[in-house]
C-alpha cells in the first residue's frame, strides 16, 4: 500500500503535535514541581515532633504547682524531678489564678489523648536500628557499658516517645476557696464536680484521654495564714483566703478521693498540725473565747495572733499565707513521695543512676 503525499505530511504533521504536546506536558510539571519544591518541604510550624523520653509524673494544679519547680523557693516539683531524675519526666503544669472552672478549660490540652497511642515503652521506639516492637525487658535488650551497667535508664529500656503517664497529682483548691465575692471563688459543689470530671477523663473508657493504668494522687489545698494575707493586702491587692473555707474544701478533696479510690496527702492538716497541734489549738480557742468576735474568720485570725510569732507560726512554711516557702515545698514533697511508696512502691526510684555513657 502506497501513501499518498498529503496523507505522509499529514501524518508528519501529526506526529510532531504528539511529540511537542508530551514534551510541554512534560517540562511544563517538573517546572511546577521544581518551583514549589519549597513549599512542599514543611515549615518547622507544621511539624509534630515526638521528643524522646521516660514516662511522665503530671502535676497539674494552681499557683502553687506553677512555682514549684522554682528551685529559689526549693519548689516541690524541683524535689520531684531530682528524686526522679532519668526515673521519670515531672511535667509542670500548674496554672496560677485558675480554680478547677478555669482548669476545666484547658485540661483537654494538659492530659494526653491515649485513643490512638502505643503505650508501650520500647528501645526501637528512639533506637530503630535495634529492630524490635516488643517492649524491652529487664533480662533481654538492654543496652551495658564498658563497665557492664546498665545505661541510661529505669528497667533496662531507654525512653521513647510512646511515653506513659504513671501519674497524675491533682492540687487545686486554693483558688476555689477564696472569699465569696473574690475573682476565683467556687461554690464547694462545683468544685466537687471539677474534680470528679478531671477524673473521669482518666477513668472513663469514652474519653479520648482514657488511661486506665495510670495513678491520681490529690493534695488538698493548703491551710490559709490569714494574717500574713492581711498583711499583704495592705501593700496591693490580694484575695482573701478564710481558714474555715479552705477547711471545709480540702475534706472535699478527701471525700472525693475515697469516693474514687484514690489516695491524698492532706497538706491543709499537716500545715495545721506542723504550726499548731490540736490540743494547743483548743487551749488557745478556749481561753480567747468568742464572746467578742463577729464572725468565724473573725475568731480564726485571733487565734492565729495568739499563736507565737507575728503571723501565728504560719510563715514557718508559707510565703504570703497561701504559697509555700521553702520549708512547706520541702514536706510537701516528703508527703507526696510517703504516699507514692506506701501505695505504688514499683515507681519507687530504683538506686541513682550513676552509670557512665558507652565507650
Amino acid at each position: 500500500m502506497v501513501l499518498s503525499r498529503t496523507t505522509l505530511r499529514v501524518l508528519v504533521v501529526a506526529a510532531v503535535v504528539i511529540l511537542f504536546t508530551f514534551n510541554y506536558i512534560y517540562i511544563t510539571s517538573w517546572a511546577s514541581n521544581d518551583l514549589s519544591s519549597s513549599s512542599n518541604t514543611p515549615s518547622s510550624g507544621d511539624m509534630t515532633y515526638e521528643y524522646p523520653g521516660y514516662d511522665v509524673l503530671l502535676a497539674f494544679g494552681d499557683s502553687i504547682t506553677q512555682i514549684g519547680d522554682d528551685p529559689d523557693n526549693g519548689g516541690y516539683l524541683a524535689h520531684l524531678t531530682r528524686h526522679y531524675e532519668r526515673q521519670m519526666d515531672v511535667l509542670n503544669r500548674g496554672f496560677a489564678g485558675y480554680n478547677t472552672t478555669g482548669a476545666r478549660a484547658v485540661v483537654h490540652r494538659v492530659f494526653p489523648k491515649t485513643r490512638t497511642n502505643t503505650r508501650s515503652s520500647t528501645l526501637s521506639g528512639w533506637y530503630p536500628w535495634l529492630g524490635s516492637s516488643k517492649p524491652a525487658k529487664s533480662s533481654g535488650l538492654a543496652i551495658y557499658n564498658s563497665t557492664g551497667s546498665i545505661w541510661p535508664s529505669r528497667n533496662n529500656h531507654f525512653p521513647s516517645s510512646a511515653r506513659k503517664l504513671q501519674l497524675c497529682i491533682i492540687f487545686f483548691g486554693a483558688n476555689d476557696a477564696q472569699e465569696e465575692g473574690e475573682f476565683g471563688h467556687n461554690p464547694i459543689e462545683k468544685y466537687a464536680e471539677n474534680l470528679r470530671y478531671f477524673v473521669s477523663l482518666l477513668r472513663s473508657p469514652d474519653s479520648e484521654h482514657y488511661s486506665p493504668d495510670t495513678r491520681i494522687l490529690f493534695i488538698t489545698p493548703p491551710a490559709s495564714g490569714e494574717l500574713m494575707l492581711k498583711a499583704k493586702a495592705r501593700s496591693g491587692y490580694m484575695p482573701m483566703f478564710w481558714n474555715k473555707d479552705t477547711k471545709a474544701y480540702a475534706e472535699v478533696v478527701k471525700e472525693i478521693a475515697t469516693e474514687v479510690g484514690a489516695p491524698y496527702v492532706d497538706l491543709y492538716s499537716a500545715i495545721e498540725n506542723r504550726i499548731n497541734p490540736p490540743n494547743k489549738r483548743a487551749e488557745i480557742s478556749n481561753k480567747l473565747g468568742t464572746s467578742n468576735t463577729t464572725s468565724t474568720g473573725n475568731v480564726e485570725s485571733t487565734v492565729q495572733a495568739a499563736k507565737s510569732g507575728k503571723y501565728g507560726g504560719y510563715d514557718q512554711l508559707l510565703i504570703d499565707g497561701i504559697h509555700l516557702n521553702p520549708a512547706g515545698n520541702k514536706m510537701l514533697f516528703n508527703l507526696v513521695v510517703a504516699e507514692i511508696n506506701k501505695n505504688w512502691p514499683e515507681l519507687k526510684p530504683s538506686s541513682p543512676v550513676r552509670a557512665r555513657p558507652p565507650k
